[in-house]
């Protein structure tokens, strides 16, 4: 089984017209495409997002039609507004929504996770403490922590750290999803939040803000792959890393700068990774 996975594309048509040429160029045909979120316009999260969706499921369509399966997942910059379209569009076949969901495809079992710990910018939605104990909020902050209601409208969060403790949280909800997959060795994860300690975290001040609660996960766990986004600039700071191994878990974070589509391909072969390749630093 071929594999191509990416994330942050955000709004960068080129890098989605690039995802459809890939996907449509190869002589031996991507079976999945896993796209690990942040799907829309980081710079215009009201109406701009909304509007986006036409063009995500225009691309999508033209993936479809190469014969690939399609998972995807939001992410932290992502309208909470968008998860009925996303939902919609699962029911209708052409694309498995992977948010806090298993669907097994080809033998394997593939899951979903999109929650990341808190990060200086206002939007929070997809926020969340990493245990009961650990409920960790950013020294820095950009603005007023703020959700989108249900007018498609900034409503800021009168009290985040209240917020927080009352949400469920990233440990809480790896340990749930995992409950609904048969064989966790042979399944493939799509988490937003990059691990905590394995250098896929790394921001450009040199600061690691990954997740403890991911890195726990893959410990204990041991998935056979998992697919993580968030932090794009990472590999260009941490010398070109973009996957580690964990135990029996691979790990990757492909990272997502300039203007070249960064994308990994991983082909599997009797349960087992055979290769991986990055388009940038492979």
């Amino acid at each position: 089984m071929k594999i191509l996975a990416t994330s942050d594309i955000h709004q960068m048509i080129s890098k989605w017209k690039e995802l459809v040429k890939v996907c449509q160029s190869q002589k031996e045909k991507f079976d999945m495409v896993l796209i690990a979120g942040d799907l829309f316009p980081k710079d215009d999260y009201i109406q701009g997002q909304l509007s986006f969706m036409f063009h995500l499921k225009r691309y999508a369509n033209k993936i479809k039609e190469t014969g690939a399966e399609i998972l995807i997942a939001l992410g932290n910059d992502d309208n909470e507004l968008l998860i009925p379209e996303m939902e919609n569009a699962d029911k209708e076949g052409l694309w498995h929504y992977m948010s806090e969901r298993v669907v097994e495809i080809n033998g394997y079992e593939f899951a979903g996770m999109p929650y990341v710990p808190d990060y200086p910018f206002g939007y929070k939605y997809w926020c969340a403490g990493e245990f009961e104990d650990n409920i960790r909020i950013d020294t820095q902050q950009f603005t007023d922590p703020v959700l989108i209601n249900k007018y498609n409208e900034f409503t800021v969060i009168p009290n985040y750290l209240k917020y927080l403790k009352e949400k469920k949280k990233i440990w809480e909800s790896l340990v749930e999803v995992a409950a609904k997959v048969k064989n966790i060795k042979k399944s493939i994860w799509l988490i937003h939040a990059p691990p905590s300690d394995l250098v896929l975290d790394v921001c450009s001040h040199g600061g690691r803000v990954g997740s403890q609660a991911v890195l726990k996960f893959i410990q204990e766990y041991q998935p056979l792959l998992t697919i993580h986004g968030h932090i794009h600039e990472s590999p260009e700071y941490n010398g070109h890393k973009w996957n580690q191994q964990e135990g029996s878990t691979l790990c990757i974070q492909g990272g997502q700068i300039g203007f070249d589509l960064h994308y990994s391909t991983i082909v599997l072969e009797n349960e087992k990774i055979k290769s991986k390749e990055h388009s940038i630093y492979a």
